[in-house]
């Protein structure tokens, strides 16, 4: 026992809980994924395959996987109290992760390296979550294990696709793992945005939630993707009008004027605010044509809003900081990515002749977001807890 504690205490702080190798990870991936689209989209670099589908895989596959995966394995030890993975099988997932990266932007005659690296990263989360939740009979977050089964499946489809043997695995991959992403935010907000209003608020509030709206919203939801990704009829939009009714009701009754001061939470709120109006787009796109993915921009932003405020708190809660005293510098990250929103989905509605520069302005927001999220969280992935606890 003796000596393994002097292991534990002698482990890199890096390598001791998942937020720390794989929200780095996602962080740094978040930016040069970026950064590589920009200059494949302003073909300052030209290559052999699809950029569309590369960009739509690795913001999905790439950046959200490591972030959901690094949430997962935190979050797993406070459901079943056991110790999820840390030190070399830790890295050896992150260096997974890197390699499907690395090897994404190589070309297509390495895509079998990509797959193999990919598939290990996507396998192995799965059973390092799985078996604790399993181990603890855990089974309320059960599910979970069941959205990342979906998440393997829909990645064998894309690849299945990319190396030619079906002919929409590609876009059917891409949007089963989009849409699950969005029903498994749509599940966690429900969860976090009044418990985290609640506790940050100085007015002793309780906010209302609605059971029948709860379970409406979850059938609703997989009616509204199994009909867009498959079928794509009038279901879509009468679905879409109803999941935009209930979801704004949720945000009207979760509103408190206090949460403007404080960005971690504001942050989850208006991204909640963005993936409501892609469903209000949806209706729109019903009579009057909006631009080319519009609407999965307004998804995807509200994606990376979500995703960034969460490594946000969960980074300083695990660290042993204050969530209530983030650094100031994340009201002005946050921001960035509204005005990722403002022009990748807001300008191009209006102002359709410069759709080009937009882009390119939303991609540059995009790079300098999670630069800054680097630079000021990076040193503490890397140090130890402040209050000298192992994780």
């Amino acid at each position: 026992m003796i000596n393994l504690r002097e292991n534990k205490s002698k482990m890199p702080a890096f390598l001791r809980s998942g937020f720390r190798v794989l929200f780095f990870a996602a962080g740094l991936g978040s930016s040069f994924l970026m950064l590589a689209w920009l200059l494949f989209f302003t073909q300052a670099i030209n290559v052999e395959f699809n950029t569309y589908y590369w960009h739509a895989h690795e913001m999905i596959f790439g950046y959200t996987m490591a972030v959901i995966v690094g949430f997962l394995l935190t979050a797993t030890q406070n459901w079943t109290k056991l110790k999820t993975i840390n030190g070399y099988p830790l890295l050896s997932l992150g260096v997974a992760w890197l390699i499907a990266r690395v090897l994404s932007v190589v070309g297509y005659d390495y895509i079998w390296y990509q797959l193999i690296a990919d598939l290990a990263f996507l396998l192995f989360s799965l059973l390092f979550i799985a078996i604790p939740i399993i181990k603890a009979k855990n089974w309320q977050n059960l599910p979970i294990v069941f959205k990342l089964l979906t998440f393997v499946i829909a990645d064998i489809l894309f690849y299945i696709g990319a190396l030619g043997y079906m002919e929409n695995g590609q876009y059917l991959g891409i949007y089963i793992a989009f849409y699950t992403v969005v029903a498994l935010i749509l599940m966690m907000i429900r969860r976090l945005i009044p418990f985290f209003i609640e506790n940050a608020v100085s007015a002793n509030i309780q906010l209302k939630n609605f059971k029948f709206l709860d379970l409406s919203s979850l059938v609703l939801f997989v009616i509204f993707a199994i009909d867009n990704i498959f079928f794509k009829t009038y279901i879509t939009q009468i679905s879409a009008l109803f999941l935009f009714v209930i979801h704004s009701i949720r945000m009207f009754y979760w509103y408190c004027h206090e949460i403007w001061r404080k960005p971690l939470i504001w942050g989850l709120y208006v991204a909640y605010g963005m993936i409501n109006f892609a469903f209000l787009l949806i209706i729109i796109d019903y009579f009057i044509t909006l631009p080319q993915n519009t609407i999965t921009h307004s998804f995807a932003i509200a994606i990376g809003l979500i995703t960034l405020s969460m490594m946000s708190r969960v980074s300083l809660g695990h660290t042993g900081r204050n969530v209530f005293s983030p650094p100031k510098m994340l009201g002005v990250i946050f921001t960035m990515l509204v005005l990722v929103f403002a022009f990748r989905v807001i300008a191009v509605l209006f102002w359709g002749e410069y759709y080009p520069q937009f882009i390119i302005i939303s991609q540059l927001l995009w790079i300098i977001a999670f630069g800054l999220f680097v630079f000021i969280y990076g040193k503490m992935f890397f140090q130890k807890r402040i209050d000298g606890s192992f994780g």
